[in-house]
């Protein structure tokens, strides 16, 4: 054998070793074994959805919604702030007598969105509602949700089976409509679809919340005619009167009716109310600029606020970059260093005008080059999107 030919059986043998490495790895039984393992698994999780009889769930989601819903029991549910946020009112008249079946409360996190769904849930039963005809869901907090097709009809379809005893509509017929109330619906794929089929066939009423502007908004259209959108933002200064100092400062505009503007005698009551609540009101602005409008950061006074920062650093703007704008295939190719750089300069220039000017230099010299003005204002509409800030558009 002479040189060449040796030469030429090695570069052969040198250029078949990444195939056959390739190729072992493939053919490794242990992973096989595994992966033999996960599609049994999910032939055998599809097989036991499709021969689940109509109303019935796994065992586990129905201990845990049993346990989420006391009331069906005749036992309380857990104590709730006194303080009520400005939508109470108005999303319970919506439940019972709103011009759409369904209403959506959108939101960041952590600004009371299920601590008012509950209150209105406590008012309903003070009020004499029977409490099977009550349904509360919190999504983000049932895991086995993810194994159920279809998990806002079927809950349903289970809840009208076991708890209510009869079908939505006769008890509609008779008075008695049931209320449905979904937390943070926006985890769900396809939750809008499931709402429509589910308000479009049965005479209930449905709260809706979420935090993620972008998919509660995504879902919305084949919602229209059958969703009334309610955005709940941090709190008011009245608000932060009434929950910091309890001091009350009633709403002088409350119904927003147009016609109202247009009268001098309006104009003159709201000067003398806006003297009248002068003292309130500096001391809640004082209250606003020190620590915020989050609710939890009046709630808690006597905490220091290096503690309510980080805080609310963890649970809503880490959240929302991490979690709402990196969900699914599209949310994975968002720089995650990127939004956070976005959203540092934003705070940094609130109430300002920073533009491209502004943005595209300072984030080149954090991040490097390359960053253009256009990938950051979409990532500045994102932020947007997740309601962590309001971008205000230019008026010319």
């Amino acid at each position: 054998m002479n040189a060449d030919t040796t030469e030429t059986g090695l570069r052969r043998t040198m250029a078949i070793l990444p195939f056959l490495f390739a190729m072992s790895r493939w053919y490794n039984p242990s992973r096989l074994a595994a992966r033999w393992e996960r599609k049994l698994m999910r032939r055998a999780q599809e097989a036991s959805e499709v021969n689940r009889p109509v109303g019935q769930l796994p065992s586990e989601l129905a201990e845990n919604l049993r346990s989420m819903n006391p009331w069906w029991r005749g036992e309380p549910a857990a104590p709730l702030p006194r303080f009520r946020r400005w939508p109470f009112k108005r999303l319970r008249r919506l439940l019972s007598a709103g011009m759409t079946p369904a209403t959506v409360l959108r939101g960041p996190r952590r600004v009371g969105k299920t601590v008012l769904l509950r209150q209105i849930i406590q008012a309903l039963l003070e009020e004499g509602t029977e409490p099977r005809r009550v349904l509360y869901v919190p999504f983000d907090e049932l895991p086995t949700l993810a194994d159920v097709r279809e998990p806002v009809l079927a809950v349903s379809r289970w809840f009208e089976a076991q708890v209510l005893g009869t079908t939505f509509n006769a008890a509609a017929h008779r008075s008695q409509p049931s209320f449905l109330f979904f937390d943070e619906v926006q985890n769900l794929d396809a939750w809008a679809p499931q709402v429509k089929s589910l308000v479009d066939n049965q005479a209930v009423w449905a709260l809706i919340t979420g935090s993620s502007s972008l998919r509660i908004e995504a879902g919305r259209d084949s919602l229209a005619g059958r969703v009334t959108t309610l955005d709940l933002g941090p709190l008011l200064l009245r608000e932060i009167a009434g929950l910091r100092l309890n001091a009350s400062v009633d709403a002088f505009w409350a119904d927003n009716s147009l016609d109202a503007l247009t009268s001098q005698d309006f104009w003159r009551s709201a000067r003398e109310r806006t003297r009248e609540d002068a003292p309130v009101r500096r001391q809640a602005f004082q209250a606003l600029s020190e620590r915020g409008a989050y609710p939890v950061a009046h709630e808690r006074p006597e905490a220091m606020w290096p503690e309510i920062a980080d805080y609310l650093n963890e649970t809503v703007i880490q959240r929302a970059i991490q979690h709402d704008l990196r969900a699914g295939k599209r949310g994975q190719r968002r720089d995650e260093k990127l939004l956070e750089e976005v959203f540092r300069l934003c705070c940094r220039y609130a109430g300002q005008t920073p533009g491209q000017a502004v943005f595209v230099p300072e984030i080149q010299q954090a991040l490097g080059g390359g960053i253009g003005w256009n990938r950051i204002l979409n990532y500045l509409r994102f932020l947007d999107g997740t309601l962590l800030l309001r971008l205000i558009p230019p008026l010319d």
